[in-house]
């Protein structure tokens, strides 16, 4: 009986091991992918999330971000604010999330909690939110040399200008511009995503009300009077039409009919109001 235990624990364990398990203190068997997040989380427990991570403090770390544009929930033209649900690609270099893979059976890329390691303060500067976080729950994904993915999703809601004046035929220009919040260009560079200069459309659900006529992005770098570090952001500029023909067929569906006050020859009357396609005529009935 013993024997039989004895063989059955070898078979066990050479099992584990070939498919890249191994049996830890306590009997708990990690795979090299599992091993590998372990110690990658608690390098960063005894570094700190807090701190660009850097080997020089003069070493600038360098972002691409790249917005893509989902739906355009809502154009707020009474506060001015534009409503939209995008994808966010950012993506950094962080050495502490390095290592090399033939220490753990070839895993060149792992999932991490975006909350257990440093992440760059991108917010949107124009927002029109009262939110304190703009980017949703995401892993991080994160390859042997230290490359950082995040792509995580957003609500977002910013300041535009509107100008209503040839309604129902206008066009409106709304800007989102992004920058990190603390740190300035020495610190942290941050340039376009695949060096992709606009928002993408890739994942762009179309809107019933807006058409998109153009999605360019910039990168502005700017000196204030206060400091002689730069501090650049990259402004994403949104161009929509109206479409007329859903506001006109919007109105057909929705005559309405008004009553006219007596006069003193004339009795009660009806007045209906019927919106046809590119023009509008009135009626008076008995």
């Amino acid at each position: 009986m013993e024997v039989y235990i004895y063989v059955c624990s070898v078979v066990l364990f050479l099992t584990s091991s070939s498919n890249g398990n191994f049996l830890k203190p306590g009997n708990l068997a990690l795979s090299h992918e599992k091993r590998l997040i372990k110690d990658l989380i608690d390098t960063y427990k005894e570094a700190g999330v807090t701190g660009r991570p850097v080997k020089n403090s003069s070493e600038p770390i360098s972002l691409k971000y790249g917005l893509g544009l989902v739906q355009i929930l809502r154009l707020d033209e009474k506060n001015q604010v534009l409503t939209i649900r995008a994808w966010n690609r950012l993506i950094w270099t962080d050495y502490l999330l390095s290592w090399n893979s033939s220490d753990y059976g070839g895993v060149s890329e792992v999932r991490v909690p975006a909350k257990d390691i440093w992440r760059p303060d991108l917010v949107l500067y124009n927002y029109a939110d009262d939110r304190l976080s703009e980017f949703r729950d995401a892993l991080c994904v994160v390859s042997e040399n230290g490359e950082v993915l995040w792509i995580p999703t957003s609500i977002f809601k910013s300041a535009c200008s509107i100008d209503i004046t040839n309604f129902p035929f206008d066009s409106q220009i709304c800007h989102l511009k992004f920058g990190s919040w603390s740190y300035d260009g020495l610190k942290l560079d941050i340039d376009f995503y695949q060096d992709s200069p606009h928002i993408s459309l890739t994942d762009y659900v179309p809107s019933n009300e807006w058409d998109v006529l153009a999605h360019p992005g910039r990168k502005n770098v700017i000196f204030y009077p206060c400091c002689t570090q730069p501090f650049p952001d990259l402004t994403f500029t949104v161009v929509i039409k109206r479409q007329v023909k859903s506001i006109l067929l919007t109105l057909q569906t929705n005559v309405t009919q008004v009553q006219a006050p007596k006069s003193s020859d004339l009795s009660y009357q009806n007045y209906w109001l019927e919106i046809q396609p590119y023009a509008a005529s009135c009626y008076i009935t008995d």
